[in-house]
């Protein structure tokens, strides 16, 4: 049973580590804003979330679902079929493609000002995994194995996770006229589920014809998992799990360099889950060549197939051993940097530098325009590009009564993923409630 839930986040995973939000980094009527920066200086007093702020982010670097629709064909007998060689001559990915997905919800927020000082504390959870890819495995598929070479059908990187997080954050006005904002955000995390993948290996070599085009597999693979087992024993005991801790940091500054321009920079996610707490590591390492068919067997009918051996012995292959050592994940670590000038009295415009890193740095950039009206309302749009994709149009707004009340804003990266899905690469959507004072 415990394979069956770890195939299942697996896919889950694969369907599915960082998440940019550019638009909302340009909204500081907004205490969510501090997720991208913790020296964000809001324009109210106090600000309170109860359940009421969620984000949802889905990202695939490689295609969208038109690219796939214009692979499917119609058979012989009418029916719709992905042609998979098709699929595969204009797939056209470049080795470093990913999917991803995350989601997250505030269950408890409150942002207050004191002074020249800030302080805040969020419950938060989030849900995230990215998976990179190729297409080995549909070319292999496709156009088979060629005599006297290797072909390598591992290398996809895994790591998906389920975490809640306690952060207590300050930021505070320095230097003269109050230019510099200084902020930061001290998190305890606590580990609930993780699925990580250290080696997926596997390669198959097929020999020439001198050795019967024979074929060796081998596997390398080593997938660490937590919390798995849990899912088993019930809801209650796996969401109130607090053995897999903990720590991470927010990092951020605000410089307003004149009346017209400021800039700001900020480093967040950065920390680690140990996690200890329901610990499964499974490790399969093996080799099995089928040597091929000769020809005098085949041509005077000796030639006999022992089929459960053959598929024993694949299967020993990727038979996994299991054991219980701990073992530490990192945050998904975001870096933002951006400038500001202010066009008009109420009106902003903005150009951010965004990175995340797993297994490298992946950078995107955009461009906004903000204006305001008071303290009741807020509207951004962004250009941005980013995963690959050059068609992200964001906007965003905030809405509320101007003085104490209920705040309710809606923002995303991309408003022409919810107007045509077929064509996105990336679809991101944070909204809710807050109450302000």
């Amino acid at each position: 049973m415990k394979y069956i839930y770890l195939i299942f986040i697996l896919i889950l995973s694969s369907s599915a580590w960082a998440q940019q939000e550019f638009t909302l980094h340009t909204m500081d009527l907004v205490f969510q804003s501090a997720h991208t920066n913790p020296a964000t200086l809001h324009r109210h007093k106090a600000s309170i979330t109860l359940a009421s702020s969620y984000h949802i982010n889905v990202k695939n670097t490689g295609f969208n679902y038109n690219r796939l629709a214009a692979q499917v064909e119609t058979d012989e007998t009418g029916q719709k079929v992905l042609d998979l060689g098709k699929l595969a001559e204009n797939l056209k990915l470049n080795g470093k493609d990913y999917l991803h997905a995350s989601a997250s919800v505030d269950l408890f927020a409150l942002s207050f000002r004191a002074g020249k000082n800030r302080f805040s504390l969020n419950l938060t959870e989030h849900m995230q995994a990215r998976m990179g890819y190729s297409d080995a495995l549909l070319k292999l598929a496709v156009n088979g194995n060629t005599p006297g070479s290797t072909t390598s059908l591992g290398g996809y990187k895994l790591n998906g996770m389920h975490y809640r997080e306690l952060g207590i954050g300050f930021n505070r006005k320095i230097l003269a006229e109050d230019k510099l904002v200084v902020g930061g955000r001290v998190k305890t995390l606590f580990g609930l589920s993780n699925v990580k993948t250290i080696r997926t290996d596997v390669n198959m070599h097929t020999a020439d014809e001198s050795d019967m085009y024979a074929i060796t597999a081998t596997s390398d693979i080593l997938v660490r998992s937590a919390g798995v087992d849990m899912l088993e024993d019930g809801d209650l005991e796996y969401l109130l799990n607090t053995a897999n801790r903990g720590y991470g940091i927010d990092l951020g500054a605000s410089y307003q360099y004149s009346n017209a321009l400021s800039f700001s920079a900020s480093i967040v996610n950065l920390g680690y889950i140990k996690w200890k707490e329901g610990v499964t590591n499974y490790t399969s390492k093996g080799e099995y060549t089928f040597t091929g068919i000769d020809n005098n067997d085949l041509f005077n009918g000796s030639f006999s197939l022992d089929q459960t051996e053959l598929i024993d012995s694949i299967t020993n292959i990727f038979e996994f051993e299991e054991t219980s050592e701990a073992y530490s994940t990192s945050l998904p670590t975001q870096m933002y940097l951006s400038g500001f000038y202010k066009v008009a009295t109420n009106t902003t415009a903005s150009a951010s530098i965004y990175s995340d890193f797993m297994g490298g740095f992946r950078k995107g950039m955009a461009l906004g325009i903000t204006q305001q009206a008071g303290r009741w309302f807020q509207a951004s749009a962004t250009y941005a590009m980013h995963a690959r994709s050059y068609n992200n149009l964001g906007l965003g707004f905030v809405l509320g009564t101007g003085g104490s009340g209920l705040q309710f804003y809606a923002i995303t990266d991309n408003v022409l993923a919810l107007a045509n899905p077929g064509s996105a690469k990336m679809v991101n959507i944070r909204t809710g409630f807050n109450v302000v004072f």
